[in-house]
């Protein structure tokens, strides 16, 4: 088992005054957060993340998570903000992807490839040499709160058995409930957004639960 699983929340908001009292309320409890993009083409939702105010108030990693139907087009407004190290692109929003690669490649930030529920893992071979991780959606992309896909764990543990050095992150439906499946299956990386930022709890306070039981699960 992998016993250093990474918890990278999942900031889902329609505004920059949602984002900041998000990002606030973690405080220093991680090292990374995914910034979700949803253009409303791609997926129905549509998010906020501005690159100026990301740029100015984020003080740690941040990755994004492209939910968009022209993913070239959005990268080019974040080449500015040295914050985002790791861009998460879905499979199913380029038509070629070999064609965009060597684009990526020269953005300089790590690269990783979404698969939606309904994707095969098998789209990815082409692509093994180019990436670093593969991101599952437990989910339908773009609404927090759904319940979980179970296939995807059997996803997960295919592509673990097939690539085992590739890092599986998993987003959508990641909670208490379901982590200790998502852990046995194999996932390397969580990105809870309900979870995180749903509930009573400040977002720090549900980081370090989750931490607790990743340790308690992972010994």
């Amino acid at each position: 088992m992998n016993q250093s699983i990474q918890i990278i929340p999942s900031l889902l908001v329609d505004s920059e005054d949602q984002f900041l009292k998000n990002y606030q309320g973690l405080e220093d409890s991680v090292a990374m957060i995914q910034i979700d993009i949803a253009d409303g083409v791609f997926v129905e939702s549509k998010t906020w993340a501005d690159p100026a105010v990301i740029k100015k108030t984020v003080t740690i990693d941040c990755e994004l998570h492209l939910m968009v139907e022209s993913p070239m087009q959005e990268l080019k407004k974040w080449q500015a903000v040295e914050q985002v190290k790791r861009i998460l692109v879905h499979y199913e929003s380029l038509k070629d992807l070999r064609a965009v690669m060597p684009t990526l490649h020269a953005y300089g930030w790590e690269i990783g490839l979404v698969l939606n529920p309904e994707t095969s893992i098998d789209v990815l071979e082409p692509y093994i040499g180019d990436i670093r991780r593969v991101m599952f959606m437990g989910v339908q992309p773009g609404k927090q709160g759904q319940a979980f896909i179970p296939e995807t764990l059997n996803r997960i543990r295919a592509l673990k058995q097939k690539h085992p050095a590739m890092i599986i992150a998993v987003d959508g439906a990641v909670n208490e409930q379901t982590l200790s499946d998502l852990i046995a299956a194999g996932a390397d990386a969580i990105c809870p957004g309900s979870a995180i930022f749903g509930n009573e709890h400040t977002p720090s306070e549900n980081v370090q639960r989750m931490q607790e039981m990743i340790q308690s699960l992972t010994v």
